[in-house]
């Protein structure tokens, strides 16, 4: 942040007031946000700074969570919002803390900003394309601080970068680590796809083989596995501690969540919680063996660990949710997937992806495909969607590719909250799965 100008010892007294019930638990969330916005425009529009900062008050009784937040960050806004996430404040004489936060650090990366615009466009007109884009790239820079009555969290930083290209076909968003001339590269190959496939036919429905490549099968892991394997959803099918041990895929697929193996940027050593991350099997050997949970959950169920506890902002309370997903290693490089898939298709990009929790069936929307012909990517097809539940989809990941990239997954919306999520994967290979218009 840093936050060397709040007083936590007297932020912790004043928690303990009112975490006065056996097995209560209260926290304090401090938050700063910054976004700096290039907006769309070939004339080199003015930079747009957008700034945030406020805190949050969470009191955990049995199982209700009560929600107190503010939009500043000064002792006035601390005890006000206590009190009303506690509903009363016992007659105490502790002072009002001290939450002199120092002023905002300057803006970073507007250079970087207008420079990846202007490689993008570059990088079109080298390829021999033209056609309306409208181009929108930020920064995002994030601070948080938890602090309990009886728990003092480091502060913690995220910085990353998102890309929307708005086409007359649709929009390619991207998540973004850096922006170098690798992110520009690989967005203009993208543009230039959708570009060629354009007018493409969709594919009649079909049971084929379907090979994700890394960016993709990002999403497919994100939707099928990491919100399959969340407690708060686990439970509207019973009790979430039920899965562990549950065989969901085949054994040679095994997915980690762990928020410390991330990019330096992007890693956290703590949730939105405060607690240590864990580095969490979610399936080993294809066995499921820990779901992701938060406190809420995890003190409802002995056999749930917390330490996945995030939130989109400081308004909203913390959710089961993964961050940064690894999908182990195959043995399997791209040419020998290419063999196994022919005549299913091939997959770069997913547009967008949905799990139906109380169904099981998963959606990916993708914005076109290609034929896998003599094993070979060939010619495009147009807008389709994979279909399916998750228990089949899992069940028919026939290979691992060893072709691993770190990608980001793209923004999760669960329950409204917007988060940033990545992953770092290998192609996967599904066997006989629904794709059509």
């Amino acid at each position: 942040m840093p936050l060397s100008g709040v007083d936590v010892a007297a932020c912790a007294r004043w928690l303990a007031q009112v975490a006065d019930h056996p097995g209560d638990h209260a926290d304090l969330f401090l938050e700063r946000r910054e976004e700096l916005e290039l907006p769309p425009g070939e004339r080199r529009p003015g930079l747009r700074v957008v700034r945030e900062q406020g805190l949050a008050v969470r009191l955990l009784r049995d199982r209700q969570t009560y929600l107190a937040s503010a939009d500043r960050l000064d002792g006035g806004a601390f005890a006000d919002a206590l009190r009303r996430a506690a509903r009363a404040l016992p007659a105490t004489s502790l002072s009002e803390p001290a939450l002199a936060v120092p002023a905002w650090p300057e803006p970073a990366g507007g250079r970087e900003l207008v420079a990846f615009a202007e490689a993008i466009r570059a990088g079109l007109r080298a390829s021999l394309v033209a056609f309306p884009l409208a181009l929108r790239v930020r920064a995002h820079r994030r601070w948080v601080q938890v602090v309990g009555a009886r728990l003092l969290a480091p502060s913690e930083q995220e910085a990353f970068y998102s890309v929307v290209a708005e086409t007359p076909w649709g929009a390619l968003g991207r998540l973004l680590i850096g922006l170098d001339d690798a992110a520009a590269a690989a967005l203009v190959a993208a543009l230039v796809a959708r570009f060629q496939a354009r007018d493409a036919a969709p594919p009649e429905r079909a049971r084929q083989p379907l090979l994700l490549a890394p960016r993709a099968a990002a999403v497919f892991l994100h939707e099928a596995i990491a919100h399959t394997l969340e407690a708060d959803l686990l439970a509207l099918g019973g009790r979430p501690e039920a899965a562990v041990g549950v065989e969901l895929a085949p054994p040679w697929v095994s997915v980690i969540d762990d928020p410390a193996a991330a990019p330096p940027s992007l890693r956290r050593v703590t949730d939105d919680e405060g607690l240590p991350v864990v580095r969490r099997w979610l399936l080993r050997g294809g066995r499921v063996e820990q779901p992701l949970a938060d406190t809420l959950w995890a003190r409802h169920s002995p056999q749930l660990l917390p330490g996945a506890g995030w939130r989109g902002s400081r308004h909203e309370a913390p959710l089961p949710r993964s961050r940064h997903l690894e999908l182990a290693p195959g043995d399997f490089p791209l040419a020998a997937l290419l063999r196994r898939a022919e005549g299913g298709l091939f997959v770069e990009e997913v547009e967008r992806g949905r799990l139906d929790p109380h169904t099981g069936e998963l959606v990916l929307d993708l914005p076109f495909a290609r034929r896998i012909r003599s094993a070979t990517v060939a010619e495009p097809v147009g807008r389709c969607r994979l279909r399916g539940r998750v228990a089949e989809l899992l069940a028919g990941i026939s290979a691992v590719g060893s072709d691993v990239e770190t990608a980001g997954a793209g923004w999760c919306a669960k329950g409204g909250q917007l988060l940033p999520v990545w992953a770092r994967a290998g192609s996967l290979l599904l066997d006989r799965v629904e794709v059509g218009p």
